[in-house]
């Protein structure tokens, strides 16, 4: 009994509600994003571009939302994937994964981290 009760645990992993998403738009602050989505599970500064990830387990693929910051106001949104192929089969939180499957920078965050 306690070990399905931990297996059930384990596999919920990350649960954030990215079918919010559709409320963010161009232009918004940081504040005004994260009410919308809540806190990020990873943040990143590289460049003048602050990177938020969200992301939600699912039992073959993880699905992220990349938030990308340019000097406090939203520039760029990428959803990506990532599958078991691309963990090599591990598997649990999918904070573990960010930046692998078929994320890639907006161009937009490309051409500013180039300048």
């Amino acid at each position: 009994m306690l070990t399905s009760l931990i297996l059930s645990f384990v596999s919920c992993g990350v649960q954030q509600n990215l079918s919010v998403s559709y409320k963010l738009h161009e232009g918004m602050t940081k504040q005004e994003a994260e009410a919308i989505m809540g806190a990020p599970v990873k943040s990143d500064f590289y460049k003048n571009v602050e990177e938020w990830h969200y992301c939600k387990t699912g039992q073959m693929a993880d699905e992220f939302i990349a938030l990308f910051f340019y000097e406090g106001k939203l520039i760029a949104k990428k959803n990506y994937t990532v599958t078991a192929a691309d963990t090599r089969g591990v598997y649990g939180s999918c904070e573990k994964f960010i930046k692998m499957g078929n994320y890639r920078e907006p161009e937009v965050v490309v051409e500013i981290r180039s300048r």
